[in-house]
């Protein structure tokens, strides 16, 4: 017989007396688990990546019933097709780790993973309620490569991450025009002096595996002396791009009343993860970090940008930015939106149906 450290022996008896417990899911179903399979569902049958983690969640449920087992679950499989969940365990399962959810909108979260026919509920008989799962085979997760399903957003940190985001930045730059150069040196400098100013805007994407960087967000308050730069061409805002140049853009300092305008300096997530997991996680922090900044800049209510690829333009678009002042010789635009309407927008809605394929 095996001897099962001591460790191991308390985790595996808890899980055993809380297996049942819908609360108590991570305990049982680790969260990077979960998440590997919520990346490879959102998108597909139509579903939010809200929908595609409750789906997660109660399909994990159905095989711990199942399973019988002690330890945490790794895997879900298609051959557990019934789940008995009453509406608060429902609301448990989808809602352990946010601080709103009702056994009323886990109902409705039923109600539309049934719409989906994702599931179908079986007639009521004053029990709890007893669910059929229909899991199709693509939503069993593709382990080619396990790094792509495992993301989070975190703060730039300048001493790891600058050598990584100049990259990422001159890829994108490439596609303004070919007679722009971007050094990686020049971008480097630059994300310097912005991390000293405002290091709370620099957001970057981070692979759980290495943390190494997969998407970088610039979030830049724009002194009221600047602003006027929004109607000018916007290539001339491209400081970055350009050699040994005053920035043009100057920053606002914290609790600067004139502080009326947010730049998107940047926004990139590496082509490799450009799906919907990671794009709406990303635009999530995003929305999160600009409402923390409300706090330091209390006039704040635009934000302007440039779409610098073809994909970052249409997903602009589809997020509601507005297409503004154009540069006469070149491809780029100012788009914006009113910072209101971005941070009211519930990403996982807004772009469930967005083609990641785009180029």
């Amino acid at each position: 017989m095996h001897n099962v450290p001591q460790s191991n022996k308390a985790h595996a008896s808890k899980i055993a007396a809380n297996k049942l417990d819908a609360s108590n899911i991570s305990e049982w179903f680790p969260r990077t688990e979960q998440n590997r399979y919520v990346e490879a569902i959102a998108g597909q049958s139509g579903l939010t990546r809200k929908q595609a983690t409750c789906l997660v969640r109660l399909w994990g449920y159905a095989v711990l019933q199942h399973s019988g087992k002690s330890e945490p679950i790794t895997s879900l499989n298609q051959q557990v097709t019934t789940v008995i969940c009453s509406h608060r365990d429902a609301a448990n399962l989808f809602y352990y780790d946010q601080s709103r959810g009702s056994e009323r909108s886990a109902g409705m979260m039923i109600d539309q993973l049934v719409e989906k026919r994702l599931m179908q509920r079986e007639p009521f008989d004053g029990g709890p309620t007893r669910l059929s799962l229909q899991i199709p085979e693509t939503f069993i997760p593709k382990d080619a490569n396990p790094d792509h399903s495992s993301v989070y957003a975190d703060a730039f940190q300048v001493r790891r991450d600058t050598s990584f985001v100049a990259t990422l930045i001159e890829d994108s730059y490439s596609w303004v025009s070919h007679q722009v150069e971007a050094p990686t040196f020049q971008i480097t400098k630059g994300l310097r002096r912005w991390y000293e100013k405002c290091p709370n805007g620099l957001r970057v994407l981070r692979k759980e595996s290495d943390q190494e960087p997969v998407g970088f967000a610039a979030l830049y308050p724009v002194h009221g002396d600047s602003e006027e730069n929004f109607h000018y061409p916007p290539g001339k805002s491209l400081y970055l791009s350009t050699p040994d140049i005053e920035d043009p853009m100057k920053m606002a300092p914290p609790g600067d009343a004139t502080c009326y305008a947010i730049f998107i300096r940047a926004w990139r997530v590496e082509w490799s993860y450009w799906n919907y997991g990671a794009v709406s996680l990303f635009l999530e922090d995003t929305q999160n970090t600009l409402r923390q900044m409300q706090a330091q800049y209390p006039n704040l209510c635009d934000v302007y940008s440039m779409a610098i690829h073809p994909r970052l333009e249409a997903l602009a678009s589809v997020l509601g930015f507005k297409q503004m002042k154009a540069d006469p010789t070149s491809a780029l635009r100012w788009i914006y939106i009113p910072l209101d309407r971005f941070l009211a927008l519930d990403i996982d809605d807004v772009i469930a149906d967005f083609d990641f394929s785009h180029t």
